[in-house]
């Protein structure tokens, strides 16, 4: 039997926890008129589902007839793809020929000025298809991932609020990591996106995560106690990859025993290596992205040798006073990569990463 956990970054897994209603919760929003999901901002850390949960929305969107998904990358063919692929659209639905398009675009017939057209008339080219699109009832949907403050992304953020203001049926949905959502909402070009709608990827439930494994281990034929299950469970933390990371590598450990049973032995056996994937694929870049003075907050809470840290203690240890503290606490919280516990406690939110931190102190110290 084929593993059913799936841990690489930005496929929609087999095994997919949906986050109760949230999928199905946009879909309806995205239906709705003047609802404020028409223009959305996806918010997590890495690894918290972001790609997944867009391509989720995409993939049932797509299937609604009057739905058209255009996919885009951050990069210099952002516009003539965008203009492509609806006029792709715009074909299929027979709303144009596709002679009109070979013969050519805005009285141009040559392809590498046809493009050079589309770039230098965006928004009149822009407006005229979703003209012909909300006309028909038609509804277009902009998914962008990896999003972060370009000139590009400037200018087509632009573009769409006039479109919004002409009551055009487009939507836009964007997926990027707390400091870049928070860039581009902070732009002063952008500050319409301040009022975008923000759907922050939370941990995931821990009563989901607990259920899924039961169901899948037990459907699978093997004996798993709660007890087990519920030890699986802890070392996730309720961290969206880390749910599917180590499932991944319990179930591959699971298949190599004679035994048609998961034990803490079958968990323990793998935990090294379920660690060492969480840190080279998600805690290096994390780390290596915070500033000297957000490290030296994590690496303070590590000297704390506690699971949940007074913020007190925490500014004791930098010799900081309490508003230098909360404003580095602020940053941290916003970026998931700590939470509070408890009034004046904080802790870490990613499962194993006090331990990649004391990993890079001691690293940093030789």
């Amino acid at each position: 039997m084929d593993n059913p956990f799936n841990p690489s970054f930005g496929k929609i897994p087999s095994v997919f926890l949906k986050r109760g209603s949230l999928t199905q919760e946009i879909i309806t929003e995205l239906n709705r008129n003047n609802s404020p999901f028409q223009t959305s901002l996806i918010y997590g850390q890495r690894g918290s589902g972001k790609t997944t949960l867009m391509t989720e929305v995409a993939a049932q969107l797509n299937k609604d007839t009057k739905w058209i998904v255009v996919n885009l990358v951050l990069d210099d063919d952002l516009f003539i793809s965008l203009i492509n692929q609806l006029n792709n659209s715009l074909v299929s639905l027979k709303l144009i020929k596709d002679f009109d398009l070979k013969v050519g675009f805005m009285g141009v017939g040559v392809e590498a000025s046809v493009n050079k057209q589309i770039i230098e008339n965006f928004q009149l080219v822009f407006q005229n298809i979703l003209e012909k699109l909300t006309k028909k009832g038609y509804k277009v949907l902009l998914c962008i991932d990896e999003v972060h403050l370009t000139p590009l992304l400037k200018k087509l953020a632009s573009v769409y609020q006039i479109m919004i203001s002409k009551n055009l049926n487009v939507s836009l949905l964007m997926a990027g990591l707390p400091e870049n959502v928070s860039e581009i909402q902070n732009n002063d070009v952008l500050t319409f996106l301040l009022r975008a709608h923000r759907i922050v990827l939370n941990p995931l439930d821990i009563e989901s995560i607990k259920e899924s494994y039961q169901h899948i281990f037990k459907n699978a034929g093997y004996k798993i106690d709660l007890k087990i299950i519920l030890y699986m469970t802890k070392q996730t933390l309720g961290f969206a990859y880390a749910f599917q990371l180590l499932g991944y590598h319990v179930w591959n450990e699971a298949q190599k025993e004679s035994k048609k049973e998961i034990t803490k032995q079958t968990i323990d056996n793998i935990l090294d290596t379920y660690i060492s994937d969480l840190n080279r694929n998600v805690y290096f870049k994390v780390y290596s992205e915070m500033s000297q003075k957000e490290k030296e907050f994590v690496q303070a809470m590590v000297k704390a040798n506690s699971t949940k840290v007074k913020s007190q203690t925490i500014g004791e240890i930098m010799h900081k006073n309490a508003n230098y503290i909360a404003v580095y606490r602020r940053k941290l919280i916003d970026d998931q990569i700590i939470k509070p516990n408890g009034y004046g406690y904080v802790s870490f939110l990613l499962p194993y990463f006090d331990k990649f931190v004391e990993q890079q102190m001691i690293l940093e110290d030789l």
